[in-house]
């Protein structure tokens, strides 16, 4: 079974991603803020993927997407895709320099269109491995 990391703040929107993504046949795991994302991901193992939002309290998710892709990180390899409403440009290429693999727009895309990205992406990335 993928096991999926979905960090997001806004209960009905983790929610409907937890619903949907367990109906795709995923385990997900789950963190309200970017603090608890950090003391969460050491103590739950290796996740297939990571759907992170930007803004959450406590830390950002840039400065968890920092923490998540430093060469020392258990996460450097996990793909992490962010998941927000902010489409601004400056944002956009700091998540990818950073690592991030994918960024998608909450309100451009369904839950059924991000489970398709991140499906043809771990497809793509299997058969390169």
């Amino acid at each position: 079974m993928k096991r999926i990391f979905v960090i997001e703040d806004d209960f009905y929107i983790r929610d409907l991603y937890v619903e949907f993504f367990t109906q795709s046949g995923y385990e997900v795991v789950t963190a309200t803020d970017g603090q608890q994302a950090l003391e969460k991901v050491k103590g739950q193992g290796k996740f297939d993927v990571i759907l992170l939002d930007i803004m959450l309290p406590q830390k950002s998710g840039i400065d968890v997407l920092k923490v998540f892709k430093s060469p020392e990180a258990s996460t450097k390899d996990t793909p992490v895709f962010m998941l927000t409403n902010l489409g601004d440009e400056n944002i956009i290429k700091e998540a990818f320099k950073l690592g991030a693999d994918g960024y998608f727009l909450k309100v451009q895309l369904t839950p059924g269109d991000i489970i398709n990205e991140i499906e043809a992406f771990l497809a793509k990335q299997n058969k390169v491995t």
